[in-house]
C-alpha cells in the first residue's frame, strides 16, 4: 500500500492541488466514483471541464454524489444536469440528507484493469476554493491488486441510504435554492451556520462560499509576453521553458494546471478557464491557451500582447491587448525597455510598479479589487 499526504498550500510553488491529484488519479483508470458535501458551479466545470477528465469521460464512467445541505445552489445542480446530458458516461446524484447532522465527506476512489485502486480522501469540496485555492489537506492511497483497501462502508452507504440518493429533480433544485447568500461576503470561508430563510419551513444553511473564490495568495509578479505566429491556433500561445518555469511556475509531463480569469477593458472579468500546459513536438515549445479573443485572426498591425497578473501559485487574471488598445502601446514598449526571459519573442517579467509607471490605468491594477 502506498500512502502521499498533501497539504494543499496556494503559496507553494510545490504544492499539489486537490484538482491535479484527481486528474493524475484518472489515468488509465476504467471507474471513478467521488462523494463530495459541497459543489459550486465554478468548482463542477473545473473537474468535469479539465481536457483529461473529458479524456477519461469518453472510455469510463463516473459517478459524483453530491451534498445539498449547504453552498451547493441551483444553479450548480442545473449544470450538473446539462453535464449529465453532454456526457453519457457521467452520472450524477444528489443526497437528500434525512437527518439534523451535516453531510460532509469529501472522497473519491478509481478503479484501474489491472486491479489497481486509489482513494483520495481529503477536506477539499468540489469548489474552486477546495480544489485549489483554499488551504486543504489530502492522502491518496493506492492499493495493488492483490492488497486491501477497505471501501466497504461506502458501498454499504449507499444501500443503506438508497432511498435518499436521487437524481437532480425539482425537488432537490428547491432544496438547492434554500443555500442562499446572505449579507456580505466574509473574508474567509468557514463552516456553515444553520440559519433560517424566511418563508420557507424548514432550516437551510447560509452558503460561505460563491460560486468563485477570490485569490488566496497575494503576490506582486506580472508577465508581459508578445505573442508569436501560429496560424489559426495563436490563442495557443508558445512560451519557451523559461518562462513556464519560473513565472508559471509548471513542470512539464505533470498534471499541474494553470487557472486564468480574463480582465477585460471595462474591468470585468470572465469566467475561469483550467488549462494545462501543452508540449508541442513539432517545435519543442510548452504552450497554454487562453479564450480571449478565441476566433479571431491574428493582427497584421503588429503581434498581440498577453499581460498576465499572478494571484496565486498556478493562478492568474489576464488582459489579451490587440495593436490599437489602450495599454497596447505602453506594454508593447515594456517590453523593450526590460530584460527578456528566455528565447523566442521579447516576453518580460515584472511587478505592480512597473505596469503602473508604463501603464497607469491598467485594470489589472485599478480594478483587481473587483474579482469576483
Amino acid at each position: 500500500m502506498d500512502c502521499e499526504f498533501h497539504l494543499q498550500d496556494p503559496a507553494s510553488p510545490d504544492t499539489v492541488y486537490l484538482l491535479e491529484a484527481i486528474v493524475g488519479a484518472s489515468r488509465g483508470a476504467v471507474s471513478c466514483k467521488g462523494m463530495f458535501a459541497f459543489a459550486s458551479r465554478g468548482g463542477v466545470d473545473s473537474l468535469i471541464g479539465d481536457p483529461e477528465i473529458q479524456h477519461f469521460l469518453c472510455g469510463s464512467p463516473m459517478s459524483l454524489l453530491v451534498g445539498i445541505d449547504a453552498v451547493t445552489t441551483c444553479n450548480t445542480l442545473v449544470r450538473l444536469q446539462e453535464l449529465e446530458q453532454e456526457l453519457e458516461r457521467l452520472d450524477v446524484r444528489i443526497f437528500r440528507n434525512p437527518t439534523d447532522a451535516l453531510f460532509h465527506p469529501k472522497v473519491a476512489r478509481f478503479e484501474y484493469p489491472d486491479g489497481r485502486r486509489t482513494m483520495i480522501v481529503g477536506s477539499g469540496n468540489l469548489t474552486p476554493g477546495g480544489l485549489r485555492q483554499n488551504f486543504e489537506a489530502f492522502s491518496v492511497m493506492r492499493a495493488a491488486a492483490d492488497e486491501v483497501l477497505d471501501v466497504s462502508s461506502w458501498d454499504r452507504f449507499l444501500i443503506e441510504h438508497a432511498t435518499d440518493i436521487r437524481a437532480i429533480d425539482e425537488s432537490a433544485l428547491e432544496r438547492a435554492a434554500q443555500n442562499v447568500i446572505r449579507g456580505q461576503r466574509r473574508s474567509r470561508d468557514v463552516e456553515p451556520d444553520l440559519v433560517v430563510v424566511p418563508g420557507v419551513g424548514e432550516p437551510a444553511l447560509a452558503d460561505p462560499l460563491m460560486e468563485i473564490d477570490p485569490p488566496v495568495g497575494r503576490t506582486d509578479r506580472f508577465l508581459v509576453a508578445r505573442i508569436p505566429k501560429a496560424g489559426p491556433r495563436w490563442h495557443q500561445i508558445h512560451f519557451n521553458r523559461n518562462v513556464i518555469e519560473e513565472f508559471f511556475q509548471v513542470q512539464l509531463g505533470t498534471t499541474q494546471r494553470v487557472y486564468l480569469v480574463e480582465c477585460r477593458q471595462d474591468g470585468s472579468f470572465a469566467e475561469q478557464e483550467v488549462r494545462p500546459c501543452v508540449y508541442s513536438e513539432v517545435n519543442q515549445n510548452p504552450k497554454i491557451e487562453i479564450a480571449s479573443h478565441h476566433g479571431e485572426s491574428y493582427p497584421d498591425a503588429g503581434p498581440p500582447i498577453a499581460v498576465y497578473r499572478e494571484l496565486q501559485v498556478r493562478s492568474f487574471a489576464y488582459m489579451l491587448l490587440m495593436p490599437g488598445d489602450p495599454g497596447y502601446d505602453e506594454m508593447f514598449s515594456l517590453t523593450e525597455d526590460l530584460p527578456t526571459v528566455g528565447r523566442g519573442v521579447r516576453r518580460v517579467i515584472t511587478n505592480t510598479a512597473g505596469i503602473r509607471r508604463a501603464w497607469s490605468m491598467c485594470p489589472l491594477i485599478t480594478e483587481i479589487n473587483k474579482f469576483p
